[in-house]
């Protein structure tokens, strides 16, 4: 039955320092490719990891699981987004290219909660 009525507290040191991994790989990665955005291979590797994790220990619901994705995703991103995205001539081209990264990052974040969300329990 797992853990009926027992609600988990969640250790967002854990999470930080998978977006700071992220981060850092991330950064690593930007001065050595063409395209800006195939530097986000890197977030996107990084959630796929850890939604198959999530999936595999079955205790994260939805909205759980959504909160560390986004939060892994965003931190991930930083480094994107202040060196491709933010020194930008044209300011509401690099307001739109930062939406679309943000958006990119909450679908990615969406997709893996829903496939990494425990099964539902019947009685």
């Amino acid at each position: 039955m797992g853990n009926l009525f027992l609600k988990e507290r969640e250790n967002w040191w854990t999470w930080i320092v998978w977006g700071v991994l992220g981060c850092i790989s991330t950064g690593i990665m930007l001065p050595h490719i063409s395209e800006v955005w195939l530097a986000l291979l890197s977030p996107a590797c990084f959630l796929l990891i850890l939604t198959s994790w999530m999936n595999y220990s079955r205790r994260f619901d939805f909205s759980r699981a959504f909160k560390v994705l986004s939060c892994v995703a965003v931190m991930s991103v930083i480094p994107l987004l202040l060196e491709h995205l933010y020194p930008v001539i044209d300011s509401t081209q690099g307001i739109v290219d930062m939406a679309l990264v943000i958006l990119m990052c909450v679908g990615l974040s969406i997709i893996g909660a829903w496939v990494a969300r425990r099964p539902k329990q019947y009685y």
